[in-house]
């Protein structure tokens, strides 16, 4: 299986957001990638008003996501915000394509060094995996990476690996710590 990683910078409007992913999905499948990642917030970056733009998994953006997804053969995981009962917004990770059709909604938010992402943004509750052609894949979203349960229970329900999309501040230290949490969540879950 070939999975094609994403790095990518979104701004503050959606529709320019889905050409990045359908410009950047074009060239992971054209690479033969099977599965492509983009960063959570794909949608719209942090630091916009992300109420007013979340919007639920029938709709438009979601719905362009999954054309994409079609057209390219693919399958595509992206970060969108729906909204959530409370008026807040769920932080969910969009997977679709090539027969897959979930949705993961983050578990752990980043209530910590002075933020609180739950503020803002309503916690999911339920881990999720996909099956990629025979291969069984967790989802999580980047502060998940601190909480080694999560990463357990994709192991035990037979994923080889997690996906984990993340927009991970930068900082000092701060690739030092990615780097070490992967690897620790690798180690003890056994995934890739």
């Amino acid at each position: 299986m070939r999975i094609a990683l994403s790095q990518l910078t979104t701004g503050p409007e959606p529709g320019k957001n889905l050409a990045l992913i359908e410009e950047w999905t074009s060239r992971a499948a054209d690479a033969g990638a099977d599965v492509v990642v983009f960063p959570e917030a794909s949608m719209a970056c942090f630091g916009t008003p992300l109420a007013p733009l979340a919007e639920p998994l029938d709709g438009p953006w979601a719905g362009k996501v999954r054309a994409i997804a079609e057209a390219a053969g693919i399958t595509v995981v992206a970060g969108m915000f729906t909204p959530a009962s409370d008026g807040r917004v769920t932080n969910t990770l969009l997977a679709t394509g090539r027969g897959v059709e979930a949705t993961y909604d983050k578990i752990h938010l980043y209530d910590a060094f002075g933020f609180a992402e739950s503020d803002t943004v309503a916690a999911g509750s339920q881990v999720v995996t996909i099956d990629v052609q025979g291969v069984r894949l967790g989802l999580a979203t980047c502060y998940d990476v601190r909480f080694p349960e999560l990463f357990r229970a994709h192991a035990d329900a037979g994923a080889t690996a997690t996906l984990l999309a993340a927009s991970w501040g930068a900082g000092p230290g701060k690739v030092d710590q990615w780097e070490l949490l992967v690897r620790a969540r690798a180690l003890d879950a056994t995934l890739w």
